[in-house]
């Protein structure tokens, strides 16, 4: 239960995102089911918040569809089909609440699916700029390792990640870099440096030398060998 208190105590430009991420969260675990709805009233009563940040928070549920406001009818909560699912708020309200395992399954599916094709488009594609951005990367992951830095490692992980997708000048490629940088977030949350860490980064340095020399199925071939050694690892998506 939410308590005045508790919003006393915040800056008043974080209200609005608390209220959405409580919300949000409940919608995502199924708390509140689709046809549910709410009242404006309900919501400033419950929080604690103003009538002006629950309307904030709303719109916000709004922008990745979890709900559609109606004047005279309330909040009414949307079909998880109309959510926006790739949507980092969506993706760490899953992570964060029982719907995590699966959550990790399918964006493990999508990365079988997405990373490989991408590298190979990468090699084919990277110009100058691009090999620098991924080569930074690696050797910022290599030293976060030694140092046993896993905020470093994090930080160099996103950025190879976000120039790889870059690197292949495709804009629907480049769409799911939001996602892919909330996923790998929730990866690293809390967690040291692990052998695992180290094993995949041999994988790394493969991908960077097949990008390096434009060999399209050498980076493929690496980059699958990582997202499918995270996939027998990670848990599956639920049927």
């Amino acid at each position: 239960m939410w308590t005045c208190a508790t919003f006393i105590s915040m800056p008043q430009e974080f209200l609005a995102s608390s209220v959405a991420s409580r919300l949000g969260a409940r919608i995502v675990d199924g708390d509140l089911q689709a046809g549910d709805v709410l009242r404006l009233e309900d919501i400033e009563q419950e929080s604690g918040a103003s009538r002006s940040v629950c309307r904030e928070a709303v719109k916000i549920l709004e922008s990745v569809n979890l709900v559609r406001s109606r004047r005279h009818v309330g909040v009414t909560v949307l079909p998880s089909d109309q959510w926006d699912v790739l949507s980092p708020k969506v993706v760490h309200w899953h992570m964060s609440g029982n719907k995590r395992d699966q959550e990790m399954g399918w964006t493990n599916e999508l990365r079988i699916a997405l990373e490989p094709i991408a590298a190979r488009l990468a090699a084919e594609r990277a110009d100058g700029a691009d090999l620098r951005l991924l080569q930074n990367a690696v050797s910022g992951m290599t030293q976060a390792i030694r140092d046993g830095d896993s905020k470093g490692l994090a930080y160099n992980d996103h950025a190879f990640h976000r120039a790889l997708l870059a690197a292949t000048r495709n804009p629907l490629y480049v769409a799911h870099v939001p996602l892919m940088l909330s996923y790998l977030d929730e990866q690293y949350e809390d967690q040291e440096v692990t052998d695992e860490d180290r094993a995949n980064l041999v994988h790394y340095r493969d991908i960077l030398d097949a990008i390096t020399m434009s060999d399209g199925d050498g980076a493929e071939r690496a980059t699958r060998a990582v997202v499918m050694r995270l996939s027998r690892v990670a848990p599956q998506a639920a049927a």
